[in-house]
């Protein structure tokens, strides 16, 4: 699996930056892991933006946007353990990838946090 990057924003603190990944680009060779991925990445984005948002003005969202926000790091939480549930069944399935597998699988739901 290969993920591309489209550079679009500055990572690095300054002023005016953006996540710099755009899910529409993405390469991924198995559609089964796309299918998983590209919404994830997609949600993950909005978060990410939203957050970045709110520090560079200083000043509280509407309701509106805040419930969004709030959904989307629901919609999250919940794609981010169905993601690491497949894992885990093709770590259980698989025994001579198993033990990469189950710290993959940790790793993602320790990011997830």
């Amino acid at each position: 699996m290969s993920l591309a990057r489209a550079p679009t924003g500055d990572l690095g603190g300054g002023g005016g930056s953006t996540f710099g990944l755009d899910a529409r680009n993405l390469e991924i060779k198995t559609k089964s892991i796309e299918h998983t991925l590209v919404p994830l990445v997609s949600q993950i984005t909005t978060l990410v933006n939203f957050k970045e948002s709110y520090l560079m003005n200083g000043k509280p969202k509407s309701e509106r946007a805040i419930r969004a926000a709030l959904k989307v790091g629901s919609a999250v939480e919940a794609a981010i353990e169905r993601f690491v549930a497949v894992g885990e069944t093709i770590a259980d399935e698989n025994p001579d990838i198993q033990p990469e597998m189950y710290d993959a699988c940790h790793e993602a739901r320790l990011a997830g946090l």
